[in-house]
């Protein structure tokens, strides 16, 4: 692709902004980097890169339970918001869940590990910017043809392993559709507005669960501690929220049917285009 920015270029220029407000503390940093470095993995992979997909993913995973905290954090203030938790046991958790002021020798190892991987990632991704590579096009497009084609396949009602797996489904095939815009296949816009509406679904649904998991597991430690008060009021919390996980989790499952269907019905079996070398827009 030798039109400039190439995608390549785009995804190095994506992770480079994204890296730096992470190293700001800008709200939402963190998400914003893994963000980019799962749509990096995306385009790395359908590409051939597989190599570059891993080093992306292997960041992606050692941030997972810094990203975690902050969702946590951010559902326990709602929570404490609305009342449902004592204001000592909404305290007693936010002085658990909260990032040590000061780095351990571990965890400063670990984030020059992560520093180090990101510096290999951006280089590789400056040297491919610099070539073109005219089958690249043919290449997304046949990887979006799968990605849909897995689409079409819904997960089971009330299945939240598989929903869990739809869900990172709709994730690579919404960034394999932004890639295919990206590179002027504009036919896709509508692709990508379907999933990044049923992937806001999944993710509300996704988080819940996850924050409800750890509640579960602060019970258990509170009941093991002999903190019966703390362990009470967390139970009482997890029944309290039962009811809008059900829901939340009915309403991903309806949303990833729905997407399902549309699959079904309007499947985007596009051929590869004539080989062309289309013009990258940075949007």
């Amino acid at each position: 692709m030798a039109d400039s920015p190439s995608l390549w270029e785009l995804r190095r220029r994506s992770l480079l902004r994204a890296h730096k407000r992470r190293r700001e503390e800008v709200a939402e940093g963190l998400h914003d980097f893994r963000v980019a470095l799962r749509r990096t993995a995306a385009t790395a992979g359908a590409l051939g890169r597989r190599k570059i997909a891993r080093r992306a993913i292997a960041i992606v995973r050692s941030l997972s339970s810094d990203r975690q905290q902050e969702v946590d954090r951010a559902l326990l203030a709602r929570i404490r918001g609305l009342g449902l938790l004592s204001e000592d046991a909404a305290t007693a958790l936010e002085i658990r869940w909260k990032p040590p002021i000061a780095a351990t020798r571990t965890d400063r190892a670990a984030t020059g590990k992560v520093e180090k991987l990101f510096r290999r990632l951006t280089r590789k991704l400056r040297r491919l910017a610099s070539r073109a590579r005219t089958e690249d096009l043919q290449r997304l497009l046949a990887e979006r043809s799968e990605a849909e084609a897995a689409l079409g396949k819904p997960p089971g009602r009330d299945d939240d392993r598989r929903l869990h797996r739809y869900r990172i489904r709709v994730k690579r095939a919404r960034y394999l559709a932004e890639d295919l815009v990206a590179s002027g296949c504009l036919e896709f816009k509508a692709s990508v507005a379907r999933e990044r509406t049923t992937q806001e679904v999944l993710g509300k649904w996704n988080d819940l669960r996850l924050f409800l998991e750890r509640i579960d597991r602060e019970r258990t430690k509170a009941e093991r501690r002999g903190a019966v008060r703390l362990a009470s009021e967390l139970e009482d919390l997890s029944r309290a929220l039962e009811a809008p996980l059900t829901g939340l989790r009915r309403e991903a499952s309806s949303a990833a049917r729905r997407l399902a269907e549309e699959e079904r019905k309007n499947p985007a079996r596009r051929k590869a285009a004539p080989v062309r070398i289309p013009t990258i827009s940075a949007n």
